[in-house]
């Protein structure tokens, strides 16, 4: 595939020097219309001059026959817009805002008269974007502002928008997909980890570019541009701040702790923390009109102790305990664990007006984040031992320039070099993991610690527009490649696992398992991404414009360097070639006076596969790397702390290994959309969009060495661990693309824009969402990452884990008298589903069960199989306050100070971790469905800002 890499290189670069052209939504805006007199005529030869005053960046184009002009790679920002020809009066419109990806549609309508009769009028762009067919949401830079927001990372924001759902880890699913189906852009470029298909930097991060950097972002579910791609649910696209004429700056801090947090829905007291977050940006001119820069800091500062405690610990055997370990029994639990989450981020950024017609922009980011005892925060069985030391830290430099060749011609051309780290340290080496098991300790080096990711990125795109009439063409391409350094030794270090404490001290090990790995446990590897597309924007007639474009996207995937002969599934994996999506979208204004329009489209739209599943099949194929197994009560095993010094000849159960079916493929959805949005008063639209989409080739891990023995009671597949395919294995783990889903949404949604000292943001979203499988790139088998039935995937079609059929938010600023700004977000969705099941074995001989680990069946119960996701948790509601009030101190200095409350009303949001319907003994389990957990009790937010 190396050679088929140069010949793809060599192409695009061919392409680039001919007819590549660029596509403006991305990092811009674009400004188009018509020139007409007084009778309707078309006036051509206008010159329309575009100027931003805070930047001082003028552009101009000249109306063609048609009387149509286009002014495209517009940075958004507001904007003076002047019109002129000879015998006509010129007209100005002052205050123009162009967001990004608008495509702003401005017509003017000349009036006969002298050139010193200037009409100036002050009026913003169209609040209804009538030319672009896609489904998209903004977030607009005073929504970024002005909103409450817990923790100043604004991808929280991504909640605002319609047919978007966040989980109880904070994902985002958007459109009915998973969340690692989402894709990740600011300022053009990639800002995705593809190892784990998440934003970069770490997700344990608090954020990874400050709030107080970013602009303005979309969330785009339905593109039908062609440019974006990569992603079959939702597109975020973000861009940063920029430094103006105007030199500007503002610093912030916000504080909160364990005594602004209330009780939660069980009388339970928040336990100490203390968190402080703080910094300040800057921006301003270096050569007025021409050179400015803009600089951001934001850190977070964060401590609280973490309770531990071994409820059945055998009094009196402490000093033992310390003997036999050699760990600090006293340090192992208690309250005496602080963890840490410890952030700073910082960006630079520099915008150049090289000319009129070329505009450079260079940025720097930097994230890197600290948190001790932050493996594990949540259960009270860790011992500090078993803990570790989380670190993500990356930056990334991005290039962009923007030209303007002709007025006919634009380019962009975006480059990216990143570098991601995310090292995880144990508190302790050199004494294996030991599992109390009843989840009662944990102790030792942990098992999957230490490990490491590299991630780093060399990224270039260029995209071309070029007008032609009443066509817009428009093709590019974008070349990313990858390359992964992934350390994950797990078990190499052993674990044991005990029934009992009096077990553990009488060294009676349930079980032991170490691995073994001929690389130290790396898997460095390099993955390629190609991506090409083409487009044409046709103005069919005034008030009609379809766009329709195909993309091509290339994944090329690593030759694993060792093939185990027993299994050659293990030296492929397959590269999905026919990944073409064609895509076309209509928007049509009806009515003909630019305040309505009605947009639809059809696409097909690819993902990538996250490089966390190359890595472990790279990792772990029996020979790289092998685990090793042994039932110690059958078998006989080392003593703790002892460890194997090379891979056993006999006594363990044969190794596990990970491979790709050799038919896999990357996930396709094909989604198509039809809407309608009207302007209703000035800046206030409502629309309804109809959203429907199929998808195919979800992945899905499960153990290929399965074979079915019979069937269960309800008709599913029985099996045994005594038979499998190949002996050589004790399961043969293979990711598959054999998944599907469905998604249908019923959008109705409500836009004012800032304006008259308000905005609001509203949208009711009725959907549904269904498939086979909804895991989020697991390399863990059973029923997350398989289905009740491995061999039977279609047997697991039900409601996906991230169903949610009715979903409301609302989000609202309004500027008092006296300067006080007010703020809301309120959010309310039905619950989630969720899947009873059950602990029966249905496959026990001589009173031994034989049913494998890796299949979790459903619950049954008096000859009623509940299906996946046949339970639903308790509806969720939501409402955050901001109130903010502005103080001038003189001299052009001024101090905010804000007050927040997160859920105002205290809502409990009750749900249940007790899954299981079903005991062991076939008895119902009493706790089955009991609300144990609760979402976050009412806190409060005090912070302070003074800007200049």
């Amino acid at each position: 595939m190396r050679v088929f890499r140069g010949w793809v290189v060599v192409t695009l670069a061919v392409l680039a020097g001919t007819t590549l052209l660029a596509q403006s939504s991305v990092t811009t805006g674009e400004l188009a219309g018509r020139v007409v007199d007084a009778d309707q005529a078309v006036l051509p030869g206008v010159t329309v001059e575009v100027k931003n005053p805070a930047t001082g960046l003028v552009r101009r184009a000249v109306t063609d026959t048609a009387g149509f002009y286009r002014i495209d790679l517009l940075p958004p920002g507001s904007y003076e817009v002047r019109v002129e020809l000879a015998g006509f009066r010129p007209e100005v419109r002052q205050g123009v805002t162009v967001s990004l990806g608008a495509m702003v549609r401005l017509d003017f309508t000349l009036q006969i008269g002298a050139q010193a009769e200037e009409i100036t009028v002050v009026a913003d762009a169209p609040v209804v974007e009538t030319t672009n067919p896609s489904v998209a949401a903004a977030v607009s830079a005073d929504s970024i502002a002005n909103l409450p927001l817990n923790g100043r990372d604004f991808l929280d924001f991504i909640a605002l928008t319609p047919m978007t759902t966040t989980d109880d880890n904070g994902r985002a699913h958007v459109a009915g997909q998973r969340g690692v189906q989402n894709s990740f852009n600011i300022d053009g470029a990639n800002n995705q980890s593809n190892f784990f298909g998440e934003e970069r930097g770490t997700t344990r991060a608090p954020f990874t570019f400050s709030q107080g950097a970013i602009r303005e972002f979309q969330v785009i579910p339905s593109s039908y541009n062609v440019q974006f791609g990569n992603a079959s649910g939702g597109i975020i696209n973000a861009i940063t701040k920029s430094g103006t004429n105007e030199l500007a700056g503002e610093v912030w801090f916000y504080l909160r702790n364990e005594n602004m947090v209330e009780d939660d829905a069980f009388g339970r007291e928040q336990s100490q923390f203390d968190q402080k977050q703080f910094g300040g940006a800057l921006g301003g001119p270096i050569l007025r009109d021409r050179l400015h820069y803009f600089v951001s800091y934001d850190g977070q500062r964060k401590d609280y102790p973490v309770f531990r405690k071994w409820m059945l610990f055998p009094a009196g055997r402490e000093a033992e305990f310390e003997a036999r370990t050699g760990l600090d029994f006293n340090k192992e639990q208690g309250s005496n664990q602080i963890s840490t989450d410890d952030n700073d981020v910082m960006l630079v950024k520099f915008d150049w007006q090289i000319s009129p017609n070329h505009l450079a922009a260079l940025r720097y980011n930097n994230s890197d984040y600290d948190g001790a005892n932050g493996t594990d925060t949540r259960y009270l069985n860790t011992g500090w031992s078993n803990n570790g030391f989380e670190n993500g830290d990356f930056y990334s430099v991005v290039a962009n320039l923007n030209s303007v060749f002709s007025s006919q011609a634009f380019n962009e051309v975006i480059v990216q070099y990143s570098d991601e780290s995310r090292p995880r340290i144990p508190n302790v080496t050199g004494i294996p993991e030991v599992q109390i098991r009843g989840f009662e300790a944990n102790f030792g080096q942990r098992n999957y610690l230490p490990n490491d990711l590299i991630e780093k990125h060399n990224q270039i795109k260029d995209n071309f527009s070029y007008f032609l009439g009443v066509h817009t063409l428009k093709a590019g391409f974008d070349y990313d490649a990858v390359k992964y350094d992934n350390w994950f030794p797990r078990y190499k270090s052993g674990q044991y696992t005990y029934s009992t404490w009096a077990d553990f001290f009488d060294n009676k090990a349930y079980s032991f398992t170490q691995a073994f790995y001929t690389n130290d446990g790396h898997a460095k590897f390099d993955v390629d991404y190609y991506a090409v597309y083409l487009q044409d924007e046709w103005r069919l007639k005034p008030g009609l414009t379809v766009t329709y474009g195909v993309r091509y996207d290339l994944q090329n995937n690593p030759t694993p360097p060792v093939t185990n002969p027993l299994e050659p599934r293990t030296g492929k994996v397959p590269d999905d070639t026919n990944n073409w999506a064609p895509r076309v979208g209509f928007a049509w204004d009806p009515v003909g006076d630019g305040k309505t329009v009605v947009r639809g489209g059809f696409g097909y739209f690819y993902d990538k596969t996250s490089t966390i599943l190359l890595a472990n099949a790279l990792l772990n194929n029996g020979l790289t790397g092998a685990r090793y197994y042994f039932n110690c009560r059958t078998v006989s095993c080392p003593t703790f702390p002892n460890i194997l010094t090379a891979p056993p000849a006999s006594g363990a159960d044969k190794p596990t290994i990970y491979f790709f079916d050799q038919d896999f493929e990357h996930t396709q959805t094909r989604r198509a959309s039809l809407g309608v949005e009207r302007e209703v008063l000035a800046n206030l639209s409502v629309g309804m969009d109809l959203v429907y989409s199929k998808s195919r080739y979800l992945e899905r891990i499960y153990d290929a060495n399965l074979i079915p023995v019979g069937t269960t009671p309800w008709g599913a597949n029985l099996y045994d661990t005594r038979r499998v395919n190949n002996p050589n294995f004790t399961s043969t783990n293979m990711f598959a693309s054999d998944g599907h889903g469905e998604y249908k949404a019923i959008v109705l949604k409500a836009r004012k824009r800032w304006a008259d000292r308000w905005l609001l943001d509203a949208s009711y979203t009725y959907a549904e969402a269904n498939d086979t499988n909804s895991n989020e790139n697991t390399v863990s088998i059973g029923a997350y990452g398989s289905g009740e039935d491995p061999l039977d995937p279609d047997a697991n079609w039900g409601y996906s884990d991230f169903d949610v059929r009715h979903r409301l938010v609302v989000s609202g600023v309004v500027l008092l008298p006296f300067d006080v700004r007010v703020s809301t977000i309120v959010n309310y969705r039905s619950g989630y589903p969720f899947t009873p099941t059950s602990d029966v074995c249905y496959n026990v001989v001589s009173g031994r069960c034989y049913d494998p680990s890796s299949v979790d069946y459903n619950a049954y119960v008096n000859g009623v199989h509940y299906r996946r996701n046949s339970f639903r948790q308790p509806s969720y509601f939501n409402m955050d306050l901001r109130l903010a009030k502005s103080f001038s101190l003189g001299g052009g200095f001024a101090a905010e100070i804000i007050a927040e409350v997160f859920n105002v009303f205290d809502s409990e949001n009750l749900r249940s971790s007790n899954t299981r319907m079903v005991l062991a003994n076939g008895n119902l389990d009493p706790t089955f469905n009991q609300k144990n957990l609760a979402g976050p009790p009412r806190q409060y937010q005090a912070g302070i800002k003074f800007r200049f």
